[in-house]
């Protein structure tokens, strides 16, 4: 009898193991279950995001490594550098409207 017994409580605990947490998502409403959903989509579309600029940053480091143009290029474009004995001419284009004195080819005043 004992056995029986122990049996009818192991067989209990396996039914409200299995049971349980069916029961617990019967609880949650379609409306939760589906902004899960979603955040879980986008958060999914958001990391293969990031994945790929990794890699495009990756190929970006290995091309500043290998390739001197590309260093050379990144360092005239972004970081305003020139080689020793160049110059820098700045040509700045009036704006409409700007007379021609803001600008200083007013002539004699």
């Amino acid at each position: 009898m004992r056995w029986t017994a122990r049996l009818a409580v192991a067989a209990l605990i396996v039914a409200a193991a299995a049971l349980l947490p069916q029961a617990r998502l019967d609880g949650v409403e379609d409306d939760d279950l589906t902004r899960i959903l979603g955040e879980r989509d986008a958060l999914t579309a958001s990391n293969a995001a990031l994945q790929a600029e990794i890699e495009q940053l990756r190929a970006e480091i290995h091309a500043l490594e290998t390739d001197p143009a590309e260093l050379e290029r990144v360092a005239r474009e972004d970081l305003n550098m020139i080689r020793p004995g160049q110059h820098i001419f700045e040509v700045r284009t009036p704006e409409p409207g700007t007379p021609a004195r803001a600008l200083g080819r007013g002539g004699p005043q």
